[in-house]
């Protein structure tokens, strides 16, 4: 496994476990930190092998259905389809610097096959440690709406390579854990189902996001457009394509009022950033990822070089409380 672990990753796991009548034993992940120390995983996972053995891995994702406010859940079920939610994944992985990343070999209607591999010559992820991303990532697939979701490993479910999801075979299983291959696996999905509108993110008030009212429109409507979902990866092309226009002529309409879209990218994610932590008790890490920053170091940066203080003083003297004030007020 990789040094880090995520620590939104370890309470979805120990969550799992609870649900299937498992013992996660006294584990808590730090509130404040996107990264937790590999051994709190390890001692967690361990736990659940030792209890109902490697089988049950796979099935300890299903405990982020639990967590769907958390804001990496939201940040990664906000994704369009599977290939947008795998993009995702891989820029959680990125972010908290993990040595592990996962590779899509190939992709279409209602199918990926994904390898697990090391980083730049790590060590390759431990069984355990395949088996378990495996299962969140089934249950992810299921959480952005998609059915029927299946996942072998070694291959191709048809041709009756071992099932892992949405139960295990557990003596192929044990086999494969033995033999170390584990890494390579085949999702495969029947259809997707419609989502309840507002099922992703939860907004700020239009107000406290808006974009400058001196900006041009076509300025206001990319602020607007990429503050709804800060998590994907958007291209000026793209965002151009989903706003209706072209390229050249949102750039020039930009130009005019001395803005450029890197420029309305970081305010978006400035923005995004101090709302939630003036307004919610989201950890500060997590926070960095949602609003699209590479890491914590790339967030607070920009927090200190925009607003004048790293983002947990900002939070210290600004945050609102619960009765409506916030702490700088005597």
């Amino acid at each position: 496994m990789s040094d880090f672990a995520s620590a939104a990753m370890v309470r979805v796991l120990a969550q799992g476990m609870r649900e299937l009548g498992l013992d996660p034993g006294d584990v808590t992940a730090p509130g404040d930190s996107a990264r937790v120390d590999l051994e709190l995983k390890r001692t967690l996972v361990g736990r659940a092998i030792a209890q109902a053995g490697f089988a049950v891995l796979p099935q300890l994702g299903r405990g982020l259905h639990r967590f769907p406010h958390d804001p990496t859940h939201r940040a990664l079920s906000l994704a369009r389809d599977a290939v947008d939610l795998f993009a995702r994944w891989r820029r959680l992985e990125r972010y908290i610097h993990s040595r592990h990343r996962c590779e899509v070999l190939g992709s279409g209607d209602g199918w990926a096959r994904v390898r697990h591999v090391a980083l730049n010559g790590a060590a390759a992820p431990l069984p355990a440690e395949d088996l378990v991303v495996l299962g969140v990532l089934a249950a992810l697939l299921e959480a952005i709406g998609l059915r029927g979701v299946q996942v072998a490993v070694g291959g191709d479910l048809v041709r009756g390579d071992i099932q892992a999801y949405p139960e295990s075979d557990a003596a192929g299983l044990q086999e494969l854990v033995r033999q170390g291959a584990t890494a390579a696996w085949s999702f495969r999905w029947a259809h997707a189902v419609a989502r309840p509108a507002g099922s992703g993110m939860s907004a700020a008030p239009t107000h406290s996001l808006a974009a400058d009212a001196a900006w041009p429109q076509a300025a206001r409507d990319a602020f607007g457009h990429l503050v709804a979902d800060l998590t994907r990866s958007i291209t000026l092309p793209r965002l151009a394509n989903e706003l209706g226009i072209t390229p050249r002529t949102l750039q020039r309409q930009w130009s005019h009022a001395g803005l450029s879209y890197s420029k309305i990218l970081a305010e978006a994610r400035c923005r995004a950033g101090a709302w939630r932590l003036l307004h919610t008790d989201e950890p500060i890490a997590e926070i960095g990822f949602v609003c699209g920053y590479a890491d914590q170091p790339h967030f607070t940066r920009e927090m200190q070089r925009r607003v004048g203080m790293p983002p947990a003083a900002y939070r210290h003297a600004f945050q609102v409380t619960s009765s409506g004030s916030d702490r700088s007020s005597p």
